[in-house]
């Protein structure tokens, strides 16, 4: 009985040895059964024999693909893609499997086979860049971008409510692998494009309460402050940082928060100051470096929102935080003149103004910028600036002689004069003469009220302030032409003492004459330019006082009378 048994072990592992040696034998030079590319059965054959069917079959393939969306179809040129099929590879590929992977992985290969076909893909060569611009030109032609609900206030200042809409995206990626495969595959089967909902996804209880929340605070305003700078956030912009989701949008809000950053933030300069023995040819003062803490912002943005949701305010103010880094030089130690800090500033606008008008008060700033005035020494405004004329780079703008408007050179120097005078009055110093001119100017009312400007001609009007403290003042200039702006600073030592203006004042206002129409050979017959504005005559004062250490140091009541003004248009006669 064992023996029977051991003789029939041994027939069935000769048997199997035998049926492996001649499959074996038989596949010797042929590819394994059950390999197919595509539709195409490939198994039994050799390299040679399946690459000759294979490049058959490439030959004969549609030149098209077709793309599909809902009822749309993109028909692709497979020429475009410029393809380039290898049938020899892909033979060599197919011959390979149950061959390359050791005898175990190799056995595993071929018997699961048997009971699931090998499916291989044509060795291709494909142009990606081809095939980029066309996916990016189907996805451009499907894709919509969600719209997502809105809250608008309309010119009635009455909030709409857009509801919004989903989206769709193409899922690029996956539908380029779906070409690549198809192509591959020597299957060109419609290719049904993969595109994915974008989904809003907000109830109509979010919406509703959103609604409601710009109802309340769609007239009120919140304002963020730190020094001079201010941004108010009112209308549209305050309702866009409502949230769907959330009480208030934090990207929104985030955006905001950097916004401000870029606007505040800055690097600490040092102090620079290089005294040639007569001119501070270059000097710049100490600036703490600003960092806003944009995390502390955010917070302080949403409080004050909830603020102006949840009472009845008509404005908040937020004092934005923000953190000073000290300069390695200051100002002080730089100099031993007493030049340390800002003392005093004054700012003009010159809008409207004609090159040469813009090209003088911009000579002038130059003149003044870096002149230092010694303790106790009276500043002339006329000797300093020294001669006006073409000979000294001056050129010809319009100014108020006789009555009329003309050109003569110098004509802008008055911005400067004025500038100056605005800023030794918010220095608090010793003013001793000052003249206001006979017209009102419209480019010292720009941001200002009438009355503050000082006029200069030499030799007879002239601007003239006192050092009266105990170190040097150092006048700098800015002159920022895109902006039309003017701005002085004088620099010094502060001693306590504090400039207030108050008590503003108007009257005895009287209405301009009939526009002034001159002649101008210059200009071509039939141009008009209107070169001044109209302005009405009327008394101006303010109240000027000065304290220091609890004591007035200077205070004065400075006029102006002007008389009303018209219209000044050059008229073109040359032919």
């Amino acid at each position: 009985m064992l023996r029977k048994l051991i003789y029939s072990l041994i027939t069935i592992f000769i048997g199997a040895n035998l049926v492996f040696f001649l499959y074996h034998l038989a596949y010797n030079h042929k590819i394994y059964p059950w390999v197919k590319l595509g539709k195409t059965d490939i198994s039994n054959l050799t390299i040679d024999e399946a690459e000759k069917i294979l490049s058959q079959i490439s030959e004969t393939m549609p030149k098209k693909i077709e793309l599909r969306f809902g009822n749309q179809n993109w028909p692709v040129d497979l020429d475009g893609l410029k393809i380039r099929y290898n049938p020899r590879s892909t033979a060599e590929k197919a011959y390979l499997r149950g061959r390359d992977q050791g005898i175990i992985n190799n056995f595993k290969t071929k018997l699961n086979q048997w009971f699931r076909p090998a499916e291989i893909e044509m060795e291709t060569k494909i142009n990606e860049e081809r095939l980029e611009e066309l996916v990016e030109i189907i996805a451009k032609a499907i894709n919509e971008d969600p719209i997502f609900p809105a809250l608008n206030l309309n010119q009635k200042k009455e909030v709409e409510l857009m509801v919004g809409k989903n989206g769709r995206l193409v899922e690029t990626e996956n539908l380029k692998q779906k070409i690549i495969k198809q192509i591959k595959s020597l299957s060109f089967e419609p290719i049904e494009i993969p595109v994915k909902l974008v989904e809003v996804n907000i109830s109509g209880d979010e919406l509703v309460r959103a609604k409601e929340k710009a109802d309340q605070i769609k007239n009120k305003r919140l304002k963020l402050n730190y020094q001079e700078f201010t941004k108010v956030i009112e209308g549209q912009e305050l309702i866009n940082l409502i949230g769907f989701k959330e009480e208030w949008d934090e990207e929104k809000i985030a955006s905001m928060a950097a916004n401000l950053s870029l606007s505040l933030n800055r690097e600490a300069q040092n102090a620079v100051f290089q005294f040639d023995g007569q001119k501070v040819i270059e000097f710049k003062p100490a600036l703490p470096g600003l960092k806003v803490n944009e995390t502390e912002i955010i917070q302080l943005i949403k409080n004050g929102l909830s603020q102006l949701e949840n009472y009845k305010l008509e404005e908040f103010e937020v004092k934005i935080k923000v953190e000073e880094i000290e300069p390695k030089i200051k100002t002080s130690e730089v100099n031993n003149l007493g030049i340390k800090e800002l003392i005093g500033k004054g700012e003009s606008y010159f809008y409207h103004s004609i090159p040469g008008r813009i090209h003088n008060l911009a000579l002038t700033a130059a003149k003044l910028n870096g002149v230092l005035i010694p303790p106790g020494e009276v500043f002339s405004f006329n000797q300093t600036v020294g001669d006006i004329s073409a000979a000294t780079g001056y050129q010809q703008a319009y100014i108020i002689k006789e009555g009329r408007t003309v050109l003569g050179d110098g004509g802008g120097v008055c911005q400067d004069s004025t500038t100056l005078f605005r800023a030794v009055l918010d220095a608090g110093l010793e003013i001793l003469e000052r003249k206001a001119h006979a017209y009102r100017v419209s480019y010292y009312e720009n941001n200002s009220q009438p009355g503050f400007d000082a006029t200069v001609y030499n030799p007879t009007d002239d601007f003239k302030f006192k050092n009266d403290t105990d170190h040097h003042i150092l006048i700098q200039t800015t002159v920022d032409i895109p902006k039309s702006y003017l701005k002085f600073e004088l620099y010094g030592t502060k001693d306590g003492r504090k400039a207030i203006i108050n008590n503003i004042r108007l009257w005895d206002q009287t209405p301009p004459p009939a526009p002034l129409y001159q002649e101008d050979p210059t200009l071509p017959a039939g141009t008009v330019k209107q070169i001044d504005w109209a302005a009405w005559g009327a008394k101006a004062a303010f109240d000027w006082t000065v304290i220091k250490n609890g004591e007035v140091l200077h205070q004065k009541t400075w006029y102006s009378n002007y008389r009303p003004w018209q219209a000044v248009y050059l008229k073109g006669t040359r032919p």
